[in-house]
């Protein structure tokens, strides 16, 4: 399979510390750059996660400071659920390196409006945080409508969600930049909490197999992991396996084999009382019919093959031993 060339923009928390670690040690992807924006943690913590998480995964990748809140709403964070560092406060040592100059939105502008040179396609986008970056990039250049072939996004949920009873995290923390998007014509795929909390699982032997590995990047993901599989025994009460979001999403979008999608139409709520951030999903029966049906404009993942997930995020880790 040949390596595609991606850009991940993130909020980088415990979920997407997995996601970086497994994208950047990839043998299926090309990781041109990462884009942070404020989200599960002020901006500056994301941007030193996201620093860390290079240098632990032995790679030399651009990393761009953002947006560092929503465009119209108070910013939120999830410290809660990811210590108040954002790694899980774990005690990962300081990164020695900084960020680009560049503003990330001016990156992503640049990067998607320059013409590659044959045979390299335009980038995929990999998007693990509220939309913000994106949703500003589109309103400064229109034209990438038309330069981003596709967005690969951790978002939303097809019933409820994980910040409300209606919304998960990545669209409640920028319900306006989400609604940009989610209208926009650039070929979209939704990664939402119900398929990932069904059939994204690592259990125990898959994180002892990464934690028995000596590298840094095994290191780091296995502490993570660790990390998340005793925080999920400590709120259940029960051993379970873990499911993390931005790992999922990132999976899909280097192995798209791994989903099963369904086109949909999918709206996103922006003022309501109860509802603001819900990802509506018109799963109506003969939605085909109704006069009032919106063409699909997601294609919306509803399984991920639970096995074939497992190996690839061990393949991704283990490769080089």
């Amino acid at each position: 399979m040949p390596t595609m060339n991606v850009i991940i923009d993130c909020d980088t928390g415990v979920d997407d510390a997995l996601a970086l670690l497994f994208a950047l040690r990839s043998s299926a992807c090309n990781v041109l750059g990462i884009t942070c924006v404020g989200g599960n943690i002020p901006l500056a913590k994301v941007t030193r996660n996201t620093l860390a998480m290079v240098e632990h995964a032995r790679r030399d990748v651009p990393v761009y400071q953002g947006a560092a809140r929503p465009l119209l709403a108070a910013p939120i964070t999830a410290e809660y659920a990811h210590g108040n560092d954002g790694l899980g406060d774990i005690g990962f040592p300081e990164p020695q390196g900084a960020p680009a100059t560049e503003h990330a939105v001016d990156y992503l502008i640049r990067a998607f409006m320059e013409t590659p040179e044959p045979p390299h396609a335009p980038p995929l986008l990999i998007t693990l945080a509220p939309l913000t970056n994106i949703a500003l990039a589109l309103l400064r250049e229109p034209q990438l409508e038309e330069r981003i072939p596709h967005i690969v996004m951790m978002a939303g949920g097809l019933t409820g969600g994980n910040t409300t009873a209606a919304a998960e995290f990545n669209v409640y923390a920028d319900p306006e930049a989400a609604d940009i998007i989610f209208r926009s014509r650039i070929p979209k795929t939704m990664v939402s909490l119900e398929p990932i909390r069904r059939d994204a699982l690592l259990d125990e032997t898959e994180v002892a197999q990464i934690e028995a590995c000596s590298n840094p990047w095994c290191w780091a993901m296995g502490r993570l992991l660790r990390r998340n599989l005793i925080q999920l025994e400590r709120l259940s009460g029960r051993h379970a396996p873990i499911s993390p979001p931005d790992l999922a999403a990132t999976a899909v979008a280097l192995e798209p084999h791994l989903a099963t999608t369904e086109n949909r139409h999918v709206a996103i709520e922006t003022r309501g009382e109860h509802t603001r951030g819900m990802t509506l999903v018109d799963n109506r029966r003969f939605r085909h019919l109704a006069p009032n049906a919106a063409p699909p404009n997601v294609a919306v993942v509803t399984a991920i093959n639970t096995a074939r997930f497992q190996a690839v995020v061990l393949e991704a880790l283990l490769h080089d031993l």
